[in-house]
């Protein structure tokens, strides 16, 4: 869990971690941007403790934009093209047990990615 908060706000790259498991999902992502948001906060009451309404409202709305908001925006254009590729070219995206916005099969509950298919296309039922 100390690793996945890590990979949070530090702002890891790549969509696969070192397990083959997607690391970017859309719960992956609001989380994130929430996590990152809570730590802008938390900034935002320190500068206005310690410099004023004036210093803090512009330093608060530029880390909001910069470290949580664009980070997920553009964290989500690479969920939203590594999920068109996986809705192109691998069977798993039409079965009825394909959830798109996790990436995973629901009925083994395992990530679908290009080179791992869960069930190995014996359970595939058309959606």
């Amino acid at each position: 869990m100390l690793d996945f908060l890590t990979d949070q706000l530090l702002l890891k790259r790549g969509f696969y971690d070192e397990s083959g498991r997607p690391r970017l999902t859309t719960g992956t992502i609001v989380f994130g941007a929430l996590l990152r948001s809570l730590a802008v906060i938390i900034v935002g009451f320190v500068v206005w403790h310690y410099g004023g309404v004036e210093l803090s409202i512009p330093i608060s709305l530029a880390l909001l934009w910069g470290y949580a908001v664009y980070p997920a925006y553009r964290q989500f254009v690479v969920f939203s093209e590594v999920s068109d590729v996986i809705k192109e070219e691998i069977l798993c995206s039409s079965c009825r047990h394909f959830n798109p916005s996790g990436q995973f099969c629901q009925l083994y509950d395992e990530h679908v990615r290009p080179d791992h298919i869960p069930c190995g296309g014996d359970d595939w039922e058309p959606s």
